[in-house]
C-alpha cells in the first residue's frame, strides 16, 4: 500500500503536468495580419527641374525601431542588415514610380513590434526619408506609407 503522502504528492504532479501539456497546446501568439499599401504621389523625388522620378523604397518589419531611427541614410542604404542586425524580422524592396500605387499582405513574424520605411530621395539634404509605425500585436491592420515630393509618411490602422 501507498503511503497517504506518496498519493498526495502523484496527485501533485500528475496537475502540474496536466498544467504544463495544456499550456503547451495553447500555441503561440495570434499573428499580427498586415496590408501595405504603398502611395507614390505624382510628384515623388522632383529631379533639379523638378520633374517626378522614381525613389528606391525599402520596407521593414522590426522587432524595435532604435537602431533604425538613429541609424545615417547611408549606413541603411548600403547595409541595413548589418545596421539594424538582430532588429530586422524582414525586409522588402520596390522601385516606385511617380503616380504608382503597390500593396501587398502578409503575416508578420511574432515578434515584429514595429514597421519602418526608408526612401531614397535625391535630395537628402532637404527630405523626410524615413518613418516608423508601431503594430496593434495579433491583429489585422492597414499600414498607409505616403512617398510624397520629399517626404515620406506611415500610418498604421485598424482594418
Amino acid at each position: 500500500m501507498t503511503s497517504p503522502r506518496l498519493h498526495l504528492l502523484f496527485k501533485w504532479l500528475f496537475a502540474a503536468l496536466l498544467g504544463l501539456l495544456l499550456a503547451a497546446c495553447a500555441g503561440g501568439p495570434k499573428p499580427t495580419r498586415v496590408e501595405v499599401q504603398l502611395a507614390g504621389n505624382a510628384l515623388l523625388n522632383p529631379d533639379s527641374r523638378n520633374r517626378p522620378s522614381p525613389a528606391m523604397v525599402r520596407v521593414y518589419e522590426l522587432k524595435t525601431p532604435a537602431a533604425f531611427e538613429s541609424a545615417d541614410f547611408f549606413s541603411l542604404f548600403d547595409k541595413d542588415r548589418e545596421t539594424l542586425a538582430a532588429d530586422l524580422n524582414a525586409r522588402d524592396e520596390f522601385v516606385l514610380q511617380p503616380g504608382q500605387t503597390l500593396s501587398f499582405k502578409r503575416d508578420t513574424k511574432p515578434d515584429t513590434r514595429y514597421v519602418a520605411v526608408m526612401v531614397a530621395y535625391r535630395d537628402l539634404e532637404h527630405a523626410r526619408w524615413r518613418a516608423v509605425g508601431a503594430l496593434n500585436l495579433g491583429k489585422s491592420q492597414v499600414v498607409r506609407i505616403n512617398a510624397g515630393p520629399r517626404a515620406v509618411e506611415l500610418a498604421v490602422a485598424r482594418k
